[in-house]
């Protein structure tokens, strides 16, 4: 197989999976081993334990640089990381980069929202019960429960609050003013 190949959405060779891992590593500096895999299986683009070997490989070859031994430990790019990077990056298929960082921002911005506000799925009788919160420090800024008809419909509207918790703050202020 030739760089940038593709079967079935996924990225084949371990060379390209590098090469996707170090892109996301240069564009979200910081990001773990976690959350590199969260994204590459969010968005489809490869294999999940070719993935993980890539990543270790990466990180013994000096590519990468951990800031400590657990898979949630900072990973930065290195020099001879950034000099690989810009002479292959231009290998790698647009679409394919484009989804992957889509799913990274998408999983970063969950988890920030996860720190800073509360979403819970709570049963209730024939449905469930979200209960949200957003917060600003100490202080909270909006707590609001609703009922819904099923926990996958409450996992969505969750995961949405909390990639955008300020939408919805945004909406309900201007519904009331």
């Amino acid at each position: 197989m030739k760089y940038g190949e593709i079967n079935g959405g996924e990225l084949q060779t371990p060379a390209d999976i590098d090469l996707l891992i170090v892109y996301l590593i240069e564009k979200m500096d910081g990001l773990s081993k976690t959350q590199l895999l969260e994204a590459i299986s969010a968005a489809g683009t490869a294999n999940y334990m070719q993935a993980a070997q890539c990543i270790f490989n990466l990180v013994n070859r000096g590519i990468l640089r951990s800031e400590g031994l657990g898979d949630d430990a900072p990973l930065h790019i290195t020099e001879l990381g950034q000099a690989t990077f810009v002479v292959l990056v231009n290998k790698l298929p647009r679409s394919v980069i484009e989804e992957t960082l889509r799913a990274a921002l998408r999983l970063q911005s969950l988890r920030r929202g996860l720190a800073a506000n509360s979403a819970e799925i709570l049963p209730a009788k024939d449905g469930c019960t979200l209960s949200l919160e957003i917060k600003e420090g100490e202080d909270i800024m909006l707590s609001l429960r609703l009922f819904v008809a099923d926990e996958r419909q409450a996992r969505a509207m969750r995961n949405r609050f909390l990639t955008e918790p300020g939408e919805l703050l945004e909406t309900i202020t201007a519904a009331l003013l």
